[in-house]
C-alpha cells in the first residue's frame, strides 16, 4: 500500500475531503512535507508563501476572493523557483468539468463564447474571473478586453485574443441578490457547448451539441473540494507542476480591465 499524503486543513469542507480519501490522505498539523490547504477568503497569497517557505509539498488555495495581481505574480515566481505546486480550487471553474466540456466538443473549434454572470456585489469579481476563465478554456486562447460598457449595476464586455486581436467572447455582467446567482456559458461553432451553474440550487448542467446529436454530461456528485484535493495528491505523488496560478492571474488581469459595476450603484 502506498503511503498516505499528509494534509494540513482547517476548513470544514476540506476536512470532509480528507476523511473521504482515507487511502491516499491523512490529516496532520505540520506543513513540512504536506499539502497545505489555504482559505482563499483571507490574505491567501501571504499564507501560501509562508507554507512554501515552511516546506510544504504543495499548497491548495480554496476559492480565492481577492487576487492582487502584483502579489500573486510574486507568488507564482516563488512557486516556480521552489518547485512547489500551487493549486487553486474555483468551484465554478472545476478542472474536471472543464475537461469534460472540452472532451465533448470532439476537437471542434470555438468561434465565440457568450457568457452571462450575475451575483451579489461582493461575489461579482470572482464570478467575472470565472466567466473569463471559461472563455479562455473553451476558446483555447489568452484574452484581453477589447471593449466594455458599464452602467448602473450591470455591463457588457468583448474579449479578444491577445495574439491576433480576434473577438472570441461576449460577457454580460450584472449584480443581483445572492439567491439569484447564476453563471451561463455558450460556446458557439460547429459544436455548441451550454453550461449553467446555479449556485443557490447547487445545480450544474453541461450539454454539448454536435453533428452526432446532443450529449448531456452526467451529474457530478463528487464535491469540488474532494476533487481538488485529489488533484493536489496527484501533483505531489507524480511530481507534476500546476498552471493554476498562471490561469488565475490571466483571468484576474482581464477582469481587472473591466469597469466595476458597483461604482455605479
Amino acid at each position: 500500500m502506498n503511503a498516505r499524503v499528509p494534509v494540513v486543513a482547517g476548513l470544514p469542507d476540506y476536512l470532509v475531503a480528507v476523511a473521504g480519501l482515507p487511502l491516499s490522505t491523512e490529516r496532520v498539523d505540520r506543513a513540512a512535507g504536506a499539502i497545505v490547504v489555504v482559505d482563499g477568503a483571507t490574505r491567501w497569497w501571504d499564507a501560501t508563501a509562508l507554507a512554501v517557505e515552511a516546506g510544504a509539498a504543495a499548497v491548495l488555495v480554496g476559492e480565492p476572493r481577492e487576487v492582487p495581481l502584483e502579489r500573486v505574480a510574486r507568488l507564482a515566481e516563488l512557486a516556480e523557483q521552489s518547485g512547489v505546486p500551487i493549486l487553486v480550487h474555483r468551484a465554478r471553474l472545476r478542472d474536471d468539468l472543464v475537461a469534460v466540456a472540452l472532451e465533448q466538443r470532439e476537437s471542434f473549434g470555438t468561434r465565440v463564447v457568450v457568457t452571462e454572470c450575475r451575483a451579489a456585489p461582493s461575489d461579482l469579481p470572482a464570478m467575472v474571473r470565472d466567466a473569463v476563465g471559461w472563455t479562455r478554456a473553451l476558446a483555447g486562447e489568452r484574452l484581453a478586453v477589447a471593449a466594455a460598457s458599464f452602467g448602473p449595476a450591470s455591463g457588457t464586455a468583448l474579449l479578444r485574443t491577445r495574439a491576433g486581436g480576434r473577438v472570441v467572447g461576449s460577457l454580460i455582467v450584472g449584480t443581483t441578490i445572492g439567491e439569484a446567482t447564476v453563471l451561463r456559458v455558450q460556446a458557439l461553432g460547429e459544436a455548441t457547448t451550454e453550461l449553467e451553474i446555479d449556485a443557490p440550487l447547487g445545480r450544474t448542467e453541461l450539454a454539448t451539441s454536435t453533428v452526432h446529436g446532443r450529449l448531456v454530461a452526467p451529474t457530478r456528485f463528487e464535491a469540488g473540494e474532494r476533487a481538488a484535493l485529489r488533484r493536489a495528491v496527484a501533483a505531489v505523488a507524480q511530481g507534476l507542476p500546476s498552471a493554476d496560478l498562471e490561469a488565475l492571474l490571466h483571468d484576474a488581469d482581464a477582469a481587472a480591465a473591466m469597469p466595476d459595476p458597483q461604482r455605479h450603484l
